[in-house]
């Protein structure tokens, strides 16, 4: 069973103070020829982050806060939050939403692929290179910022308007514009028919639901590539998706939602999600003496990152 985080505990920041120490790791398979040449082939390319807390003695009531957390998630059965004390901002520079689209990462880091949902993540980038990586944030501190072409996004309701869930959290934008889909006509390329134009232009991308036919699947709920735009209304929309010999039948609703010439920005604190390592938490009593006095550590607490999707 995938593990669930609990949102409402939080490791409170006087317990990273008392002193912490972490490191990032990723799984890859090293061999070495005898001629010396290496080889490696990359296992696991996603970034995982562990902390070791308790290096340094704490007093009494930091180290109850641990002890607390610890029982509250069963050693480790259930996951809480921590931020992590050498990254926890994103600014909007560093940044992008990543769009998903049935269920997988879809498109261009930081630009709208024509969908309603995107993830949030952070960006890495090596001082004069182009090379860019992508680390996955689902759990905000607060609500963040969220930018379409430099501009703040308001959340609500309205027409390009966005709603964040909670975690592991999302950006869901509300569309731009709707339009009832009149007409489709199937082929190596798709013509859909709307009931006026929409404002999706050539090399944009149209988001269609509700179509129906045994064959609905291979348009509902994606974004398609426009590849034209004809018709008297300039409202018959040639889509670069296949759907020769396929039944097809005009219903639902074509949407637009952002485009892949928008930059999608954002800025706000989050939080990782973690876990505790070990089945046993080992304390070790520093400097005895009167309560106040007492100083613990706990030499081998180590959190580890729950990967969210």
């Amino acid at each position: 069973m995938s593990i669930q985080v609990y949102d409402d505990v939080i490791l409170s920041k006087n317990v990273i103070r008392a002193g912490a120490s972490g490191r990032m790791t990723r799984a890859n398979d090293r061999s070495m020829a005898p001629s010396g040449y290496a080889s490696v082939n990359a296992v696991r390319d996603v970034t995982l982050r562990e902390y070791l807390f308790g290096v340094k003695p704490m007093l009494l009531p930091f180290w109850a806060k641990v002890r607390a957390i610890w029982n509250i998630t069963d050693s480790g059965a259930f996951g809480f939050l921590i931020q992590d004390p050498t990254n926890p901002a994103v600014t909007v520079d560093l940044s992008g939403l990543q769009g998903y689209m049935s269920g997988v990462e879809f498109g261009t880091v930081g630009f709208g692929n024509g969908c309603p949902t995107y993830g949030l993540r952070q960006l890495e980038k090596a001082d004069g290179s182009t090379r860019v990586y992508a680390q996955a944030v689902t759990r905000l501190k607060g609500a963040p910022t969220v930018y379409r072409g430099g501009t703040p996004v308001t959340v609500g309701v309205a027409a390009g308007n966005i709603a964040i869930s909670a975690g592991p959290s999302y950006v869901t934008f509300v569309a731009d514009a709707t339009r009832t889909v009149t007409g489709v006509t199937v082929g190596a390329t798709t013509q859909v028919t709307l009931n006026s134009a929409i404002g999706v232009v050539v090399n944009g991308r149209l988001w269609l639901q509700g179509l129906t036919g045994a064959d609905a699947a291979l348009l509902n709920n994606q974004s398609h590539q426009v590849t034209a735009i004809t018709g008297a209304g300039l409202n018959v929309y040639t889509l670069a998706t296949n759907t020769a010999g396929k039944t097809v039948t005009a219903a639902g609703q074509g949407h637009k939602y952002p485009q892949p010439d928008e930059s999608l920005t954002w800025a706000g604190e989050f939080y990782v999600p973690v876990q505790f390592a070990e089945d046993e938490l080992n304390w070790e009593l520093v400097r005895p003496g009167h309560d106040d006095d007492r100083l613990v550590a706990g030499p081998s607490t180590t959190l580890i990152e729950v990967r969210e999707a």
